[in-house]
């Protein structure tokens, strides 16, 4: 490790830069021991602790990614018997729950616990009900398959003999996973299907080939000095059979897709039961709708404000040196915000490493958080064959060990990538957008909003959060932070925020209408591009992301406007006051918050 400015950066080695993130689904196959049933009795928390231990044992690969190293040389079962127990425990401790908030005589944290409680247990019935992954969902297998090393590839908690002995857990589960796969699936979507391939894909290129070279520098877990892993007859044997493996799914899929369709959407009625789920009936398809587009309205409005603004810091003071109308000064400012970027994947990086660095600092001298140190973190780009490459993302440390790095993965386009497509890539990630995003991702947003839950709010919060509250919260930072004086509060940088909540809003519209109103892709980007106003990597990044995580992407404009409307009910004490009250509650239904915010 190596320290700076309070930093624990972990060293960027070969290694680290190898690995396959794209966490945290629901997991897969042979060597997780069976789940625990919860008892019928006992105390709202003793109801809380037994849930939290079977769900470790039924999706171990998500315990781990959660800091539990009990975990790692676990791999997912999913035989029917076992899901059917799973199955039938969600629906006994959805019952007790109820029974337990119905009696009352609770104090208000242990019925936010138990509320978040049962709404994992319902939305688990419902995944594996409606949903159907083992047999509908090949994006499911992919994604488990591709998940399966990721957190023993980075974290070092374990000892040489333990993480050989995870390794080999995980490839023979990941073997068995996929000839389950080719076994069960029988169904699915073209559109995500064809992710699926490529996700795998990936993986198996990842396999043979940088994952070899990735265990010669493991110490052997006899000696813990030669290094030899990767010559380990019982370890290459392992490898092997999972390339195999892997290839026999793709294989399977390839025969699958010409009969599957074509078409995303989930179907109104579905798309609601969902979002109804996910907002705790909250929110309608149509008031979506209709609130995002009208957020749309106003946000163009500030936009055009903000343009004014920056010509103004041009030297265009005087109204009729305009350039033109409304539309074409917004477009002058959006083409400054874009040419201002970085070239190459190291420039970039170090870009956000020092972001980082100085929000933190930010947040510390404006008094508008409590940083817990040290702060833990492991940046790095997101290596080429991770399908989220393009987008990059903050995986958190769990409750299970809360000193654990916290890995962001910066978004990356290969250097030698063609010129259209690098450009593409760094006029969207420009200096603006990437000044204004640090406090969405890193302070006080994603970093810190973890770091502080899963040390001081109950496990039960931070291992099933809230979408609303995770996503809403970075995106309220964002202006937060400017508002305080963040990167001087300049043009161009208020304008990438408003560009980003013009994109939120966006999301919400377009994932409503793609899976209730049968929009396809060409709807989508030219919605994204005209009204939304998104940038070029942005706009097609939206259609994949709308296909494949529906739910997800409304997360970022319903949080938000529950947040703006916690913060203008907050009154007139210290901001960081209010700010840490938010984070020690933990990510919960912002619905929620208002009587947890005593400070």
């Amino acid at each position: 490790m190596t320290r700076t400015d309070g930093f624990i950066f972990r060293a960027r080695a070969h290694a680290r830069a190898l690995i396959l993130p794209y966490l945290y689904g629901a997991g897969l196959l042979l060597l997780a021991s069976a789940p625990a049933v919860a008892g019928t009795a006992g105390s709202p928390q003793a109801l809380v602790t037994d849930y939290i231990d079977a769900w470790k044992g039924f999706y171990p690969s998500r315990a781990f990614a959660f800091g539990d190293a009990a975990s790692a040389a676990s791999f997912e079962n999913f035989e029917d018997e076992r899901v059917t127990r799973w199955l039938d425990m969600n629906a006994r401790t959805a019952r007790q729950v109820e029974h337990l908030l119905n009696d009352g005589g609770l104090d208000a944290d242990t019925r936010v616990d138990l509320q978040v409680l049962r709404a994992q247990a319902v939305d688990e019935q419902a995944t594996w009900r409606e949903d159907r992954p083992l047999s509908q969902q090949p994006q499911w297998y992919a994604g488990r398959v591709s998940q399966a090393l990721t957190h023993l590839l980075v974290r070092d908690q374990l000892t040489p003999p333990a993480r050989r002995d995870a390794l080999l857990a995980r490839l023979r589960g990941v073997t068995a996973l996929c000839h389950l796969g080719v076994e069960r699936l029988e169904g699915g979507n073209a559109l995500r299907t064809q992710r699926a391939l490529r996700t795998l894909a990936g993986t198996r290129t990842f396999y043979q080939g940088d994952l070899v070279r990735l265990l010669q520098s493991w110490p052997d877990p006899v000696t813990a000095g030669a290094q030899n892993l990767a010559t380990d007859s019982v370890i290459e044997q392992a490898i092997g059979e999972a390339i195999a493996a892997i290839g026999a799914l793709e294989a399977h899929l390839e025969a699958l897709l010409p009969s599957l369709p074509d078409d995303p959407a989930i179907g109104a009625g579905a798309y609601a039961a969902k979002l109804a789920r996910r907002s705790g009936g909250q929110v309608t398809p149509s008031q979506l709708l209709d609130d995002a587009l009208e957020e749309m309205h106003q946000v163009r409005t500030l936009m055009v404000a903000q343009a004014r603004r920056w010509w103004r810091s041009q030297g265009g003071d005087a109204e009729s040196s305009t350039p033109g109308s409304d539309d074409t000064l917004l477009a002058r400012a959006l083409e400054a915000m874009e040419t201002d970027r970085q070239d190459t994947q190291s420039e970039f990086l170090a870009q956000f490493e020092g972001l980082t660095r100085a929000a933190e600092q930010f947040v510390v001298e404006h008094r508008i958080a409590t940083v817990p140190g040290p702060t833990t973190l492991f940046i790095a780009l997101s290596p080429p064959h991770f399908s989220g490459a393009a987008v990059g993302g903050v995986y958190p440390s769990g409750p299970f060990d809360p000193s654990a790095d916290t890995l962001f993965y910066v978004p990356s386009v290969p250097d030698e990538a063609p010129p259209e497509r690098r450009e593409g890539f760094y006029r969207s990630f420009n200096d603006h957008f990437n000044t204004m995003i640090i406090s969405h991702e890193m302070f006080p947003g994603h970093y810190l909003q973890y770091k502080v839950a899963v040390s001081e709010a109950p496990p039960v919060r931070s291992l099933f959060s809230n979408g609303a509250y995770t996503e809403g919260w970075g995106s309220f930072v964002e202006e937060l932070m400017l508002d305080q004086g963040w990167a001087g509060n300049a043009p161009l940088t208020r304008l990438a925020h408003l560009r980003k909540r013009l994109e939120n809003a966006t999301r919400a519209a377009v994932s409503v209408r793609v899976h209730t109103a049968g929009w396809d892709r060409e709807q989508v980007l030219a919605f994204a591009r005209d009204e939304g106003l998104l940038a070029p990597q942005f706009a097609e990044n939206l259609w994949h992301r709308a296909v494949h995580s529906p739910l997800q992407i409304t997360d970022y404009h319903v949080g938000w406007v529950q947040f703006q409307a916690l913060y203008a009910a907050r009154g007139d004490g210290p901001l960081r006051d209010w700010v840490d009250a938010v984070l020690r509650a933990g990510p919960v239904p912002p619905s929620m918050l208002e009587p947890m915010l005593t400070y």
